[in-house]
């Protein structure tokens, strides 16, 4: 409940409103740039007709139509796949047995009919039908029987004769022989088409074992039944012309490759291409891609104010800076659209972190960093598509580069430490692009990986040079204090700092103490030390006016204040307020420090001057000695008013112990805080008392017991 009444506090209706507006121009502006870095221009072209201008591609495109005649060429180019059907090895080789079984039957017929005619003649011994004149012996009803059983109606006469020569043996031999030869063959695999290439090259090599006629009974079985063990597997072949059409790389055009030449006519291939690039053809306005990038930068967006909002409430309050967030997404955005046409790798997200985090604060410039990585995946992948792995690559190299970045300039010291900054944003890039390319891309060339990488390095240093090189230029055009700006502030060598050691060293030694505190409070609170530091070294610069009229810088002479009208000494008093902003636009101070110098007193009275008034007895007018600057609105402006009083009175205490000068600045803080000087600051009740402690944390180190020293009371 109260951060959302310091919230409320902080950020006015009207601020509130000015931040919208702010924030709905710039998202404009943005969707602007990108639409009209996406809108191609269009041709009336048609298939046939000569190109009026030479078109070149605006992204990396794919030719489908050229690719798909390259993939159908490799798909043409592979032969049909067969696979081995060793079932018909087994019923080749069954047939030719079956066929050899019923030719040992036919001998058998035939001998045993040639000894049932011949018994009367037969002479003792082996019988040996070789010896036997068959071409007598055989009638025309042995010969049909043998073709019957033989199944071989066209089965000559003379192979009939050698059937009847041959014994059982000699069938049996002629069978394993024959088996051997078509085993061998269908082993080696036997197209359908190369059938009777087989079959001639297995009746050659028959031929050189057997006589005609035998040859016969050798080669008929075979051609017989010899068959094609191939057998065509159309999933196998399918599946072995589409791995060969993923072979052929997609034909494409390069990003400013030329698709057509002036004077030269347009084929179907490149029309397709224009057409895919919009420059041709189809409507006029892709209304669904423009919708899509609007909505994606309105969440973005959306999402970035409201954690400005929660966490983020001062930087709404000042409208500058919003003004400088703004500035630095428009101008990183219009340096990135052009740049995302060269290449996408070297887009410049980085410098707009580093920007923001000199510029605003550390914190609103991590969440920047998140809203530029979004916006720049959006620019460098409207040609491959939103989520494509060169938009995710993007967003990942930029967030983790530009958290990196913010951190590493968390303590930024001099304007070289964006360099530094740089260089391990870079490294952070290239170690993202190095996991990314090993874990989410299978068979990643390493050069690819290292190139990639050395792009991240050079970017990040590149943003490092940039962010060093337009730095003053920010600084001045916008007259932000950023922590270079302050560390130069700071030199004591600073002209007007010079002046205020040497016109008015009094003041100039009350300012490094009122320094010295307020960095201390600020380090406690959570406030820029920094700035607090600087704030209080110029807070009282305007004293340069009428030096001698302050009691610091008095040292023991007349006091001019004494021969003075209380109004008079309190006009010249309350007038180093609006002679100190007068001296710190002539030396070009941040708006910052100046604000400092304008609200350290804010509206309250000079107290001194108005009671001496009072104790006169002259009509008294309280306007007549207030200071006519603001109330501080800020922690930083806040902390160096506490700090400017408390030193101030603890300055003017003799010998005080530490009890004194805790009572004293408890005393000071709490009036400032009941007078209603911190209203419209960020400062809570919790925050004096944190302050309270880190005031008298420095005096306790100065007020500790010396030791005395011989001749000393």
């Amino acid at each position: 409940m109260k951060k959302d009444t310091a919230i409320k506090r902080i950020v006015s209706k009207k601020r509130l409103i000015a931040s919208v507006l702010i924030g709905s121009v710039t998202l404009l502006v943005v969707f602007a740039l990108i639409a009209v870095s996406i809108t191609p221009v269009k041709y009336d072209i048609v298939v046939g007709e000569v190109a009026p201008a030479t078109i070149t591609a605006s992204r990396e495109i794919v030719d489908d139509i050229s690719t798909e005649a390259a993939r159908a060429e490799a798909r043409a180019a592979v032969a049909d796949v067969y696979t081995r059907d060793d079932t018909v090895t087994e019923s080749v080789s069954k047939n030719i047995a079956g066929y050899y079984k019923a030719a040992r039957e036919q001998a058998e017929a035939l001998h045993d009919a040639y000894a049932a005619q011949r018994s009367s003649s037969m002479y003792f011994g082996e019988f040996n039908p070789a010896a036997v004149n068959w071409d007598s012996f055989l009638t025309s009803a042995m010969k049909e029987s043998v073709r019957k059983g033989l199944d071989d109606p066209n089965m000559p006469d003379s192979a009939i004769v050698a059937l009847a020569r041959m014994t059982d043996s000699e069938i049996g031999a002629m069978e394993e022989a024959v088996l051997t030869e078509v085993k061998n063959v269908l082993a080696r695999g036997v197209l359908e088409k190369d059938l009777p290439a087989e079959l001639n090259s297995l009746e050659s090599r028959l031929r050189q074992y057997y006589s005609f006629d035998a040859l016969y009974l050798a080669y008929y079985p075979a051609e017989k039944h010899l068959a094609a063990n191939m057998v065509y597997d159309k999933e196998a072949t399918e599946a072995a012309r589409e791995a060969a059409a993923q072979t052929v790389p997609e034909v494409k055009y390069k990003q400013n490759q030329t698709v057509v030449t002036a004077g030269e006519v347009v084929t179907e291939e490149q029309y397709a291409v224009l057409l895919a690039l919009g420059v041709v053809g189809g409507e006029s306005v892709d209304y669904t891609l423009y919708a899509g990038i609007l909505l994606l930068l309105l969440l973005v967006f959306a999402a970035y104010g409201f954690y400005m909002y929660q966490f983020e409430a001062q930087v709404l309050a000042e409208t500058r800076k919003l003004m400088v967030l703004a500035t630095i997404i428009v101008v990183v955005v219009g340096i990135s659209v052009p740049l995302a046409r060269l290449d996408a790798r070297i887009l410049p997200a980085l410098f707009g972190t580093m920007l923001a985090c000199m510029l605003v604060s550390q914190e609103s410039a991590l969440a920047f960093n998140i809203l530029l990585a979004v916006v720049s995946g959006i620019i460098c992948s409207w040609n491959t598509g939103i989520l494509s792995e060169t938009m995710i690559k993007t967003v990942l190299v930029t967030i983790v580069g530009g958290s990196v970045a913010v951190f590493a300039l968390i303590k930024p010291g001099h304007r070289s430490a964006l360099i530094f900054s740089g260089l391990l944003s870079g490294l952070a890039g290239a170690v993202v692009i190095a996991l990314v390319g090993v874990v989410g891309t299978a068979n990643v060339k390493l050069s690819a990986l290292l190139t990639d990488s050395a792009f991240a390095l050079g970017s990040g240093l590149l943003s490092g040079v940039l962010a060093i090189g337009t730095l003053p230029i920010w600084e001045a055009v916008f007259r932000v204090s950023t922590p270079s700006k302050l560390l130069e502030l700071s030199n004591p060598n600073h002209p007007l700092l010079k002046r205020l050691s040497i016109e008015a060293p009094g003041t100039y030694h009350h300012s490094i103490l009122t320094a010295n505190l307020a960095e201390a409070g600020a380090d406690a609170v959570g406030a820029s030390a920094l700035l607090c530091r600087v704030g209080a070294y110029y807070h009282d610069v305007g004293k340069l006016k009428n030096p001698r009229y302050f009691k610091e810088n008095q040292r023991g002479g007349e006091n001019p204040h004494d021969q003075m009208d209380p109004r008079e000494s309190a006009k010249v008093i309350t007038s180093h307020i609006s002679y100190g902003l007068e001296l710190a636009q002539k030396y070009k101070l941040p708006r910052e420090v100046q604000r400092i110098i304008a609200q350290h007193h804010g509206d309250g009275v000079v107290p001194y001057f108005y009671h001496k008034a009072a104790e006169s007895g002259m009509e008294v007018n309280e306007a007549d000695f207030h200071y006519r600057g603001a109330r501080p609105s800020t922690k930083e402006a806040a902390i160096v008013m506490l700090a400017d009083c408390v030193e101030a009175a603890v300055h003017s205490m003799n010998d005080p112990t530490r009890e004194q000068v805790k009572e004293m600045i408890d005393k000071l803080i709490l009036a400032r805080f009941t007078d209603g000087q911190m209203d419209d600051s960020p400062l809570n009740r919790r925050d004096m008392s944190t302050l309270a402690k880190a005031f008298l944390s420095v005096y306790e180190g100065v007020l500790h017991e010396r030791v005395k020293y011989p001749g000393q009371e």
